[in-house]
C-alpha cells in the first residue's frame, strides 16, 4: 500500500488564518465570483494605481493574501493592490508560449502579447492590432480569449495551487537564495548577429585572458549595435563558464536612478533589502556590494553610459570579475576604459543584406537593387535593418505582393525610414526610452539630439545638408555652413553624431543625415552651403587635388543651386568645375550640368557665362567624337564673344574649332584657327594660352609629318609654361616625347614622358596620366619590349575605366587589340577590338568607331578573311567620309588597297591607294602618301611595269 502525499493548497492556508486587518479596507464578498473577464478587465486597466487595486474585489483571492504576507507588504489596500498586481504579472507571464524574445506575428503569443503591451505597456488597440499585423474583429475575440484564459489561471491558482508548485515559487515566504549562476541580462535577440566576428573574438580573448578586471567600453551611433553586440557576448558559453557567477546587468539611460539600480544589484546579490535601504549615500551602497563580489567571477555590464560618473559608480567588481560598457559618446568610452575604448562601426553592404535577408528573403531574392538601396539609403545601422526587416516580413506574411510592394515604396520615404517602430518587450526595453513607447530609429536618434544644446542642434541640421557617409567636409566648410564655433562641432563629436577620423575633416552617417534633415528650417545654412562651395570650385579652379577631396560636395551644392534656381552661382561654379570634370573623365555630369547652365544663361542674360557654357559644351561633344556638335557650340561662342569684345574667350573658341578642324583631317582649317588664336593670345599676353596652341600647332606639324617643325613648337610651349608656373605643362612634354620617340630618339622621349607622369600625378589630371600611359606603352611596344607595352596600356585602362571614361576605354581597348595583332594572337586581338567597338558605338563616338573598324579590318585580313575585312574597311570609310575626316579616309582606303593587294584584284587597290594618295597630299600626311605611294608600285611591278613602279615609288 503506497502513503499519498498531501499538499495544502493556498486557500486552505489562507482560511487557516483570520484577515483582520483586510476586513477593515474591503467589502465582504466572495472574490471568486469576480474571476470573469469583465472583472479582470476593470483590474487590469487599474494597473498603474495600487489604491484602486486594492480595492477591487480580486484582492481578496487567497493566492493574493499569500503573496502579501511572503513580500511583506503591509496590510492595507495599497499593499493588497501591490500584491494583485505582483499576482497578475506572474500569471501573465505564464501566458508566454516559451523563452526567447516573443514573435507578435506568432499566433501562440497572442496571450501573452495582447496584456502585457496593452496593461502593463499601456499600448492602444488600434497600434497593437497594427503591430501584430491582425485585423481589429481579430484583436477584440483574441482579447477576450487572453482574459479569459488568465481569468483560468488564476482560479486555478487559488484554489489548488500550492507555494510547493514551482509555478508560484513567488509565494513561498523564504528569502531568496543566490542561485550559482545569476543572469540579469536581456535575452538574446531574434535574429543572428552579423559582421562582427572579428570583434567578438578580441573582446572574448580579453574577456578569456589571465588579466585581472578586464575592462573594455563600446562606443557608437545610435542602433549601431553596441547592446546587441555585449548580449551576444554575455550569454557565449565560454564566457558564461569562464564568469560561473555569473551576469550583473544594468541599464542607465539618460536619468538613471543611482541608488535604485545599486539595490536591484544588491538584492540580486542577496544582500538583506532592510541593510541596503539604511545606506543613504551611493558610495557606502557601492561598498556593500563591492564586498559582495571580491570573491565572485562575475560579469559586469554598464549598459547606455551617459555620464562617466554614473557608470564608474557600477565599476565595483572584484579583482576576479571583468567589466563591459556601453555608450554613445566616445568621449565617454575613452574616460572609462582608456586603451579598452573600441568604437563600434556600421556594416558594410554585403552584411547589411545578409541581415535583411534573415527577415525577407523574398525581398533580397527577388529584388536585390532595392534591398542593396535600403541598406545603403540607413548607412548600414543594424536598428534600422532589423527594424524595416520586421516590417516589410509582416507586410510579406499577408500572401499579398501589393502589400509588400507598397511597404518598399514606403521605405523609400526618410522620414517613413526613420518613423518604423517595433513593440519591445519589457526586458529588451532601452535605458533611455519610456516603457510605453515603441523602438524606433526615430526614438533612438531624439535622444541623443534631445541632449544636445541649442545650437549643437542648430548645427547638426545645417550639417546635413551636406552628403552623407562615405562623403566627408572640412572643418572650414563645417564652420561656415553651420555658422558655429569649433566648440560645437568637437561637442558633436563628442557625442557620437559627428565623426572625424581625419585630421580636419567630418562626415555623418546617412541615417543621422536625414534624421537632422527632416527637422532642418535654417534656409540661410542652404545659401552658406552653395556659396561656400561654388567660391572654393572659382577659388581652386586649377588645382584639382584641391578640387577632387570636395567632388561630391560640389555636385551637391550645384545641384540645389539649380533645383533652388540660385542662377548665377550654378554659371559660376559649372563652368568653373568643368576642366576638373573633363580631366577626370566625368563627362556624362558635364554634360548634364553644363545643358542646365546654357538654359539658366540664356534665361538671365548672362552673356558672358552663355560664352564659357558654349565653350565648354564644345569641348564635351569634341571628347564625345561629335565634331559637328563642337563645331555649332564653338561658333556659336565665338559670336557672343566677338560682340562683346571677349579676347580670352574668343582665343579658346578659336583654339576649339582648331581642334574640331584637326580631328577631322582639316589641317589647313585648324591651322588658320590656331594663328588666329595664337595672334589675339600674344597680343592679349595670354601666356598660358599661348603654350597650349604651340602645343596644338606642335601636334599638327607632327601629323603632317614635319617632325623638326614640332619640336620647335613644343620647345616653345615648354620653356613658356615652365616660366609661368603652368600646371597643364604635362601636356606640352608629354607631345614632346611623342615626337622624340617618332624619331627614335627613345631614351630622351622617356624622360620626357616620366617627367610628364609626374607632374600629372601631382596635379590630379587623370585624363593626362591616362594618355601618358597610352604613350608609354606605345614607347615600349617600338623597343620591342611587348610585355612592358601590354603593362601600361592595363594601367591606363584600369585607370580609364575607374574615371568611366568610356571612350579612353574603347581607344586603349583599340591600341591592345593592335598589338595582339601584331604578336600574332588574333583571338585575344578580337575579344579587345570587339568590346571596344560596341563602346565606341554605345557612345556615339565616331572617331573611335572608325578607328576600331579599321583594326578589326587589319585583324580580318591578317586573318585571310577578306570578305569580312572588305566589310569592316568599308564600314569605316562610310563613316569617316561622313565625318569629312581626311585623315581616317586615306589611312581606311590604304589599309583596303592592302587587302585587295592580298586578294590580287589590281583594280580595286589602284583605286583605294590612289584615292588614299590624293587625300594625304591634300592634308600632308607624309606616312600615308609614302604608303599609297608604295602600294600603287607594287601594284606597277605586278604588272611588270618596273619603270612606273621606280616612278611611283620614288
Amino acid at each position: 500500500m503506497k502513503l499519498g502525499l498531501f499538499k495544502i493548497t493556498i486557500r486552505q492556508i489562507c482560511l487557516q488564518n483570520c484577515r483582520k486587518n483586510a476586513d477593515s479596507v474591503m467589502k465582504n464578498e466572495d472574490p471568486e465570483a469576480n474571476l470573469n473577464r469583465k472583472s479582470i478587465r476593470r483590474a487590469l486597466r487599474r494597473w498603474q494605481n495600487s489604491q484602486q487595486l486594492g480595492e477591487h474585489p480580486l484582492a481578496r483571492l487567497s493566492i493574493v493574501e499569500a503573496r502579501r504576507k511572503a513580500a511583506g507588504y503591509r496590510s492595507t489596500p495599497i499593499g493588497y493592490g501591490v500584491a494583485l498586481r505582483d499576482v497578475l504579472r506572474h500569471a501573465i507571464k505564464k501566458l508566454m508560449p516559451g523563452e526567447g524574445p516573443p514573435d507578435p506575428f506568432e499566433k501562440r503569443w497572442r496571450h501573452y502579447l495582447l496584456l502585457s503591451e496593452g496593461y502593463i505597456g499601456g499600448r492602444s488597440p488600434d497600434y497593437i492590432s497594427v503591430q501584430m499585423g491582425i485585423a481589429r474583429s481579430t484583436y477584440d475575440h483574441a482579447h477576450a480569449s487572453a482574459l479569459d484564459a488568465l481569468a483560468d489561471l488564476l482560479r486555478g491558482w487559488d484554489q489548488h495551487g500550492s507555494p510547493e508548485d514551482p509555478d508560484l515559487a513567488f509565494l513561498r515566504p523564504e528569502k531568496p537564495r543566490l542561485p550559482r549562476e545569476l543572469l540579469l541580462l536581456p535575452p538574446k535577440p531574434d535574429h543572428p548577429l552579423l559582421g562582427r566576428d572579428t570583434l567578438l573574438r578580441s573582446l572574448k580573448s580579453l574577456l578569456l585572458g589571465a588579466d585581472d578586471r578586464p575592462m573594455a567600453a563600446l562606443s557608437g551611433l545610435p542602433g549601431v549595435g553596441k547592446t546587441a553586440l555585449v548580449i551576444e557576448l554575455a550569454h557565449d558559453q565560454e564566457v558564461r563558464e569562464r564568469y560561473e557567477d555569473g551576469v550583473l546587468w544594468v541599464g542607465l539611460g539618460r536619468e538613471p536612478d543611482l541608488f535604485v539600480l545599486l539595490s536591484q544589484w544588491a538584492i540580486a546579490l542577496g544582500l538583506p533589502f532592510e541593510e541596503i535601504n539604511k545606506l543613504e549615500r551611493l558610495k557606502d551602497r557601492a561598498k556593500v556590494i563591492h564586498a559582495a563580489l571580491a570573491m565572485k567571477q562575475m560579469l559586469l555590464v554598464i549598459d547606455d553610459v551617459w555620464e562617466a560618473h554614473e557608470g564608474l559608480t557600477f565599476k565595483i567588481g572584484g579583482a576576479h570579475c571583468a567589466h563591459l560598457v556601453t555608450t554613445r559618446l566616445p568621449k565617454i568610452a575613452r574616460e572609462m576604459a582608456g586603451e579598452g575604448a573600441i568604437e563600434l562601426l556600421e556594416l558594410d553592404e554585403n552584411v547589411g543584406l545578409r541581415l535583411l535577408n534573415h527577415f525577407v528573403p523574398e525581398v533580397t531574392s527577388t529584388e536585390p537593387d532595392e534591398a542593396r538601396l535600403l541598406v545603403n539609403e540607413v548607412g548600414g545601422l543594424p536598428l534600422a535593418l532589423v527594424l524595416m526587416g520586421r516590417y516589410l516580413r509582416r507586410e510579406a506574411r499577408s500572401g499579398q505582393k501589393r502589400r509588400l510592394k507598397t511597404a518598399l515604396e514606403s521605405l523609400r520615404d526618410a522620414e517613413e525610414r526613420v518613423r518604423v517602430s517595433q513593440i519591445q518587450s519589457p526586458l529588451e526595453q532601452q535605458p533611455s526610452l519610456l516603457t510605453s513607447e515603441p523602438l524606433s530609429l526615430k526614438a533612438a536618434m531624439d535622444i541623443s539630439v534631445q541632449a544636445l544644446d541649442k545650437a549643437s542642434k542648430s548645427a547638426l541640421g545645417a550639417l546635413s545638408i551636406l552628403p552623407p557617409k562615405p562623403n566627408s567636409f572640412s572643418e572650414a566648410a563645417a564652420l561656415v555652413i553651420a555658422s558655429v564655433s569649433t566648440d560645437v562641432l568637437d561637442h558633436l563629436v563628442d557625442f557620437g553624431l559627428l565623426e572625424s577620423r581625419v585630421e580636419n575633416r567630418f562626415t555623418l552617417n546617412r541615417s543621422i543625415s536625414e534624421y537632422a534633415g527632416i527637422t532642418l528650417k535654417d534656409e540661410g545654412a542652404i545659401q552658406r552651403f552653395v556659396d561656400y562651395f561654388v567660391e572654393h570650385v572659382v577659388a581652386h579652379q586649377k588645382d584639382f587635388p584641391a578640387i577632387e577631396i570636395e567632388t561630391q560636395n560640389i555636385f551637391s551644392a550645384l545641384n540645389t543651386a539649380f533645383e533652388r534656381k540660385l542662377q548665377v552661382q550654378l554659371i559660376a561654379g559649372v563652368n568653373a568645375f568643368y576642366p576638373y570634370m573633363e580631366a577626370v573623365g566625368l563627362l556624362d555630369q558635364a554634360q548634364e550640368h553644363l545643358t542646365r547652365v546654357e538654359k539658366a544663361a540664356r534665361q538671365i542674360y548672362d552673356t558672358h557665362g552663355l560664352t564659357s557654357t558654349l565653350e565648354n559644351l564644345g569641348r564635351t561633344a569634341q571628347r564625345r567624337g561629335d565634331y559637328q556638335g563642337a563645331k555649332n557650340y564653338y561658333q556659336e561662342g565665338l559670336e557672343l564673344a566677338r560682340k562683346h569684345d571677349n579676347v580670352k574667350s574668343m582665343c579658346a573658341l578659336l583654339q576649339g574649332l582648331g581642334v574640331v578642324a584637326f580631328s577631322r583631317g582639316d589641317y589647313q582649317e585648324a591651322e588658320n584657327h590656331y594663328l588666329q588664336s595664337l595672334d589675339l593670345a600674344r597680343t592679349s599676353s595670354q601666356r598660358e594660352k599661348i603654350s597650349a596652341l604651340l602645343s596644338n600647332l606642335g601636334t599638327l606639324a607632327f601629323s603632317r609629318g614635319e617632325i623638326d617643325q614640332a619640336e620647335v613648337y613644343f620647345m616653345e610651349g615648354i620653356a613658356l609654361a615652365r616660366e609661368v608656373e603652368d600646371p597643364h605643362i604635362s601636356s606640352l612634354l608629354m607631345n614632346l616625347g611623342v615626337v622624340l620617340a617618332r624619331g627614335g630618339v627613345l631614351e630622351e622621349a622617356d624622360i620626357y614622358f616620366q617627367e610628364s607622369l609626374e607632374l600629372a600625378r601631382a596635379e590630379g589630371n587623370r585624363m593626362v596620366i591616362s594618355f601618358l600611359l597610352t604613350n608609354l606603352g606605345t614607347l615600349a611596344s617600338d623597343r620591342g619590349d611587348e610585355k612592358q607595352a601590354e603593362g601600361y596600356f592595363h594601367e591606363a585602362l584600369s585607370l580609364a575605366r575607374e574615371m568611366d571614361d568610356r571612350a579612353r576605354v574603347s581607344h586603349i581597348l583599340a591600341n591592345l587589340g593592335g598589338l595582339a595583332t601584331t604578336r600574332g594572337d588574333h583571338d585575344v586581338a578580337e575579344g579587345y577590338l570587339q568590346e571596344g567597338l560596341d563602346l565606341a558605338r554605345a557612345i556615339g563616338h565616331r572617331e573611335y568607331t572608325t578607328l576600331l573598324l579599321t583594326n578589326l579590318g587589319v585583324l580580318a585580313r591578317e586573318r585571310d578573311d577578306l570578305d569580312r575585312g572588305e566589310s569592316l574597311f568599308t564600314e569605316a570609310l562610310e563613316l569617316a567620309t561622313e565625318m569629312g575626316h581626311r585623315r581616317f579616309i586615306s589611312i581606311v582606303l590604304s589599309n583596303r588597297g592592302e587587302l585587295y593587294l592580298k586578294r590580287e584584284d589590281w583594280g580595286k587597290a589602284k583605286a583605294d591607294f590612289e584615292k588614299s594618295l590624293e587625300v594625304a597630299k591634300e592634308i600632308d600626311l607624309k606616312e600615308y602618301i609614302g604608303r599609297a605611294s608604295s602600294g600603287l608600285a607594287r601594284i606597277a611591278k605586278a604588272h611588270g611595269d618596273a619603270g612606273e613602279a621606280i616612278q611611283v615609288g620614288e
